[in-house]
């Protein structure tokens, strides 16, 4: 009170809420990540373009077009792997919704480092009121799932397309019961429950044996056969026999991408990935006069850089459907 009887006006000092802070933050972040899938994204096909430039030339355009036909069945049951996983974890998500995660999250897998789309599934799946706990460990378990039925797949195939030109190979059948053993839901989650209580975070309840555990299992078996079609048919409109590289071209796949991912120092698994499928495709190489070595790598880079397209397409696809339902505009 002053001595005019007045008192001064007051001037808001009190600090901002911290929860008012936060949808500016997560603004920039969502921005932020957008960015930087984008140029990453970018960079990922520029740098590859060239050479698939060439091949595209003197390529098939039908089993071109195949290829992204398998390609595209190949993603989606991916997603419907996913979400019968989530529906174990947390709740089930109907498919325009559990697409957005799934698609949107899997962008981030073209940022470096390892972790980015299991961040981007985390905040991604809290729109739907899912947990970060529960979202991750979908996300955690959806990926171990994959490289066990990519392993094993793979592995199978490979066996059996090199079993005659060559014997050096069979060892590989002994990793099938450890991808097995180590696949297990109970020795997953035992191991995510142990992260999560070192992390003092609440142990996850997943559901997953009986139908909970075959029906992403089974999608997943699905997602490796549409995915070999896509690299089957790639070396086949690039001048391969087709009947001869239908076995090694779906297990070459299978287990090249799971190797790929299981070297985490590769990025996207780089070099791995075509060491891998070089030797699944050498029975390939040895029936036909136009299949070389070199047609090999470039099989590799045309797949690449067709699921690069696609995941960018399909996310674009599911983010535009729910953004016409989202008065907030919000990624």
């Amino acid at each position: 009170m002053t001595e005019s009887g007045l008192e001064p006006p007051r001037t808001n000092t009190a600090p901002v809420s911290p929860k008012l802070r936060r949808p500016v933050v997560g603004q920039v972040v969502k921005f932020g990540f957008g960015i930087a899938v984008l140029a990453f994204g970018a960079v990922f096909i520029a740098t590859r373009w060239k050479r698939v430039h060439a091949a595209l030339e003197s390529a098939r355009p039908g089993w071109l077009v195949l290829a992204a036909i398998f390609a595209v069945i190949g993603l989606l049951t991916s997603m419907a792997a996913f979400r019968e996983v989530l529906a174990a974890t947390a709740r089930r998500l109907p498919v325009r919704d559990v697409g957005r995660v799934h698609f949107i999250s899997q962008l981030g897998k073209y940022i470096p480092g390892s972790v980015w789309s299991i961040v981007a599934l985390t905040e991604l799946a809290r729109r739907y009121r899912i947990s970060r706990r529960a979202a991750a460990s979908a996300g955690v378990l959806t990926l171990v799932f994959s490289l066990v039925t990519g392993g094993i797949v793979g592995i199978t195939l490979v066996v059996i397309a090199a079993a005659r030109t060559t014997s050096g190979l069979w060892w590989l059948v002994l990793l099938i019961p450890v991808a097995v053993a180590l696949g297990h839901p109970r020795v997953v989650v035992s191991v995510l429950n142990r992260v999560l209580r070192l992390a003092r975070r609440e142990p996850i309840e997943a559901e997953l044996h009986g139908r909970a555990l075959r029906d992403p299992l089974g999608w997943l078996l699905a997602t490796w056969l549409f995915l070999g079609l896509q690299c089957w048919a790639l070396t086949v409109a690039l001048g391969a026999d087709a009947p001869a590289s239908l076995v090694p071209a779906i297990g070459g796949f299978a287990l090249a991408y799971t190797a790929g991912t299981l070297f985490i120092p590769a990025p996207a698994g780089a070099g791995i990935r075509e060491a891998v499928l070089a030797v699944s495709l050498v029975t390939v190489v040895h029936d036909s006069s136009s299949f070389n070595h070199d047609s090999v790598i470039v099989v590799v880079l045309l797949s690449r850089v067709l699921l690069a397209v696609l995941d960018f397409a399909l996310a674009g696809v599911w983010l535009a459907v729910t953004r016409r339902e989202d008065p907030d505009r919000e990624l």
